[in-house]
């Protein structure tokens, strides 16, 4: 990652990526759609060098549970998810 990096325009560009596999992931068992994840942040892990592997997992964990809340707010707006998964963390 460069220092100008820009998170929302990342985040931007990546939604049309997402759009394009969120219908491959649908319908697929829990197991099956987390372990196409699981080998998906394999790649992006094994893609830096062995000194920056951790940092990035740990950077791309961070990203997604800051995107959760947007993702389940999403959902309950959907209609896919009840408004109690909309929880506060403690």
């Amino acid at each position: 990652m460069t220092d100008d990096y820009d998170f929302q325009a990342a985040l931007r560009e990546s939604d049309g990526l997402v759009e394009q596999i969120r219908p491959i992931l649908t319908g697929q068992t829990p197991e099956v759609a987390g372990t196409t994840v699981a080998q998906l942040l394999a790649i992006f892990i094994a893609g830096h060098a062995p000194p920056l592997r951790e940092a990035a997992l740990h950077l791309l964990v961070d990203c997604a549970k800051g995107l959760v809340p947007v993702m389940v707010g999403e959902m309950i707006e959907a209609g896919s998810a009840p408004p109690e998964w909309r929880v506060t963390e403690e």
